[in-house]
C-alpha cells in the first residue's frame, strides 16, 4: 500500500460557526474558525458544550471538534465517537480524519464511510480518495473493488457538488486516457477550482488548441494559478504579445516561480533592460534555477564582471547546468588556466555538452593528445556539435590513406548540411575537384552565404562556366565588398560585358586603390572606350610602371598621337621589357624608327 496521504489531502474538519454567547444557543452548520472568539466567549461556549455533550450528538461532535482543534486529541476522539456513534454525521466525517490523522486506516474508511452513507458529500470524497489511493496501480489492477467503490463515491461527491472530487476524477481518467477526463475537470473549472481550469488548459494544449487553451489558463491565473500564469504567458509571447506576456510572467515571478523569473529575465534583456534582467535571474538563481544562474552570469561576464560571474557560473553547475561548467572553462581558457578549463570543460562533456566536448578536444589536441582529442571531437559531433564534426574531419584528413579522407569528406559533409561553413568550403572544394560541380555548387552557397569569401569566389567561378551570369555576377560582388581583389577584376569585366560601364569602372578603380596592376589597365580601358584619354593616361601610367606591357604600349601610342618622340621612346623601353612577345617585336621595330628618325 502506498504512503498514506496527509489528512487534509482527503478531507477537512466539518466546521461551524458558533453563535456568541449573548446569542444563546448553539451551532450553525456554516464554515467559522475558532479564532473568531476571544477567549472568554471560547470558555464560555466549551463550557455550554459541555453541559449538553452528554445528552446531544451535536454539542458533543462540536465539542470534540473544538478539542481537536486545540490538539486535545483523545478527549476529542471520545466525544466525536459518541456524537457518530449517535448518527451526527459531521462528527463521523472528522473521526473519519482524526483516524486518518493517526494512521488508523480501516478506522477513517468506516467512520467516512458511515458519514458518506448518511449523505455527507465531504466523507463520501475523502472516502474516495482514500480508496483510490489504495489501488495498486500495476497492470491489470484497474478492475478491483476497491476502485470501484472509489470511482463510486467520487462520483457521489461530484454530483453532490464536491469540487475536488471532479478534480480528483478528472485526474483519474486523464492518467487512464479517458476522454472522460475532460467533463470532470470542466465541472470542477466552472465550479471555480483554479487547478481543474489548468488541467482543462494543458488538455487543450495537447491538442493544438492554443485559443481554448489560453482561455483557460486565464480563469486559473486569474485565480492565481502560477503554473496556468507561466504557461499563458508563453502562448502569449509565442503569439508575439510580449507586454501582455510579461505581465503574467511577473505575476508568478512575484509569487516566487523560478521559471517565471528566469523567463521574465531574458524579456527585459530583449528589451535591453540589463538591470531588470540581472534582477529576475538573481531571484530565479537564488531558488535553484541553474539556467538563470548561468545567463546572470553570462551577463555580468560580458560587462566584465568575471569574478562574479564565475560565481554565479558555479551556482549553474552545482544545479547540473552543464553550460555554466562549458561558460566556467571558457573563463579559466581566456585567463590561460588550462587545468582549471579542463576540469570544467571535462564537467560539462561528461554531462552530454557537445561544445564543451569539442574545446576539451582543442585543448588537448593544442599541447600533443591527439589520440583523445580525436574521441573528445567524435563525441562532440554526435552530440551534434558542428565545429566537432569539423574539426574531426580536420583530423581524418590529416592521414594520408583513402579510408582518412572518406571519414573526412563525411564528417563535413554532415557539418556542412547543419549549415558549417568552414566544413561547407571543404567540401566545396573536393566536390570541385572531382569534378562535380553541381555538388561543389550546392557546397559552396552555404559556405559564401556565411561570408566565406574564397568560396564566394569558386561559387562564381563555378556559375560562370555554366553559363549563369547573374548568379556569378552576385557572388564576384559579394566577394568584391568583402575587399577580394580578385573578384573586383571578375565582377567589373561581367558589369562591363552587359554595358554596365560605370559600375564596373567602380569595380575597377576599387581594385586598382587595392594595388591591383590589372585593376589600373581595365580602368584605364573603361576610359579610353568612352574617348576620355585624359583620365585614361594615369591609369596607364601605373600599370606600364609596374611591368603591364600593354599599358606601356598604349602610353606610346598616345604619346605619338601627341608628338611626343621622346615620351613614345620612353615607353617603347617597358614594352620591350615585359611584353607580350608581339607587342616587344613591333616596341623594338618602333624604338629602332625612332631613333633612326631622331638621328635623321
Amino acid at each position: 500500500m502506498p504512503p498514506a496521504k496527509r489528512p487534509d489531502d482527503y478531507a477537512v474538519l466539518v466546521p461551524f460557526r458558533p453563535r456568541r454567547a449573548s446569542d444563546g444557543g448553539l451551532a450553525g452548520a456554516d464554515a467559522a474558525s475558532d479564532e473568531d472568539l476571544d477567549r472568554r466567549e471560547l470558555a464560555e461556549l466549551e463550557r455550554r458544550y459541555r453541559e449538553r455533550a452528554g445528552r446531544d450528538a451535536t454539542a458533543a461532535s462540536r465539542l470534540g471538534l473544538m478539542l481537536l482543534r486545540r490538539g486535545e486529541e483523545d478527549e476529542a476522539e471520545a466525544w466525536l465517537r459518541r456524537a457518530a456513534e449517535a448518527g451526527h454525521r459531521g462528527a463521523a466525517t472528522n473521526l473519519g480524519v482524526l483516524m486518518h490523522r493517526q494512521d488508523r486506516l480501516p478506522e477513517a474508511r468506516r467512520w467516512w464511510f458511515r458519514a458518506a452513507e448518511a449523505g455527507s458529500r465531504i466523507a463520501a470524497f475523502s472516502l474516495g480518495a482514500l480508496l483510490l489511493d489504495s489501488v495498486p496501480q500495476a497492470a491489470g489492477q484497474h478492475d478491483s473493488e476497491d476502485l470501484n467503490q472509489a470511482l463510486y463515491w467520487l462520483r457521489n461527491a461530484a454530483e453532490a457538488g464536491h469540487v475536488r472530487a471532479a478534480l480528483v476524477l478528472g485526474e483519474y481518467h486523464e492518467q487512464q486516457g479517458h476522454e472522460s477526463a475532460e467533463r470532470w475537470y470542466r465541472r470542477a473549472a466552472e465550479a471555480g477550482h483554479p487547478e481543474a481550469a489548468y488541467r482543462l488548459g494543458c488538455l487543450n494544449h495537447e491538442r493544438g488548441d492554443e485559443r481554448g487553451a489560453s482561455a483557460w489558463y486565464l480563469r486559473a491565473a486569474s485565480c492565481g494559478h502560477t503554473a496556468s500564469a507561466v504557461r499563458l504567458a508563453r502562448l502569449l509571447q509565442q503569439a508575439g504579445d510580449v507586454v501582455e506576456a510579461e505581465e503574467w510572467y511577473r505575476l508568478a515571478a512575484e509569487e516566487g516561480d523560478p521559471g517565471a523569473a528566469r523567463a521574465l529575465g531574458f524579456l527585459r534583456q530583449d528589451a535591453g533592460d540589463a538591470e531588470a534582467a540581472a534582477h529576475w535571474w538573481r531571484h530565479a538563481a537564488e531558488a535553484g534555477d541553474g539556467t538563470a544562474a548561468n545567463a546572470l552570469g553570462a551577463l555580468l561576464a560580458a560587462q566584465g564582471r568575471d569574478g562574479e560571474a564565475a560565481h554565479w557560473y558555479e551556482q549553474a553547475a552545482a544545479t547540473g547546468e552543464s553550460n555554466g561548467a562549458f561558460n566556467l572553462g571558457l573563463l579559466h581558457t581566456a585567463r590561460d588556466d588550462d587545468a582549471a578549463a579542463e576540469r570544467w570543460y571535462r564537467m560539462a562533456a561528461y554531462a552530454g555538452h557537445a561544445e564543451a566536448a569539442n574545446a576539451l578536444a582543442g585543448l588537448l589536441l593544442s599541447r600533443g593528445d591527439a589520440e583523445e582529442a580525436e574521441v573528445w571531437f567524435a563525441r562532440a559531433s554526435e552530440g551534434g556539435s558542428l565545429d566537432g564534426a569539423y574539426n574531426l574531419g580536420i583530423l581524418y584528413a590529416r592521414r594520408t590513406t583513402s579510408d582518412g579522407q572518406s571519414a573526412a569528406e563525411r564528417c563535413w559533409e554532415r557539418a556542412a548540411e547543419g549549415g558549417h561553413p568552414d566544413a561547407a568550403l571543404q567540401l566545396g572544394l573536393i566536390r570541385e575537384r572531382r569534378g562535380d560541380e553541381q555538388a561543389a555548387v550546392r557546397a559552396y552557397r552555404i559556405a559564401a552565404g556565411e561570408g566565406r569569401t574564397i568560396a564566394a569566389v569558386r561559387l562564381a567561378g563555378i556559375l560562370a562556366r555554366l553559363g549563369d551570369r547573374d548568379g556569378a555576377e552576385h557572388w564576384y560582388a559579394s566577394a568584391a565588398d568583402a575587399g577580394h581583389v580578385t573578384a573586383m577584376l571578375r565582377c567589373g569585366v561581367l558589369l562591363a560585358r552587359r554595358g554596365a560601364e560605370a559600375a564596373a569602372a567602380r569595380r575597377f578603380r576599387a581594385a586598382a586603390d587595392a594595388g591591383s596592376i590589372a585593376g589600373a589597365w581595365n580602368l584605364a580601358l573603361t576610359h579610353l572606350r568612352r574617348g576620355d584619354f585624359d583620365g585614361a593616361e594615369p591609369w596607364l601610367r601605373i600599370a606600364a610602371e609596374h611591368g603591364h606591357g600593354r599599358a606601356a604600349m598604349r602610353l606610346v601610342v598616345l604619346a605619338l598621337k601627341a608628338g611626343d618622340v621622346a615620351g613614345a621612346e620612353h615607353w617603347c623601353g617597358p614594352v620591350v621589357a615585359h611584353g607580350p612577345p608581339e607587342l616587344a617585336d613591333r616596341a623594338r621595330r618602333l624604338l629602332r624608327a625612332l631613333r633612326e628618325e631622331m638621328a635623321s
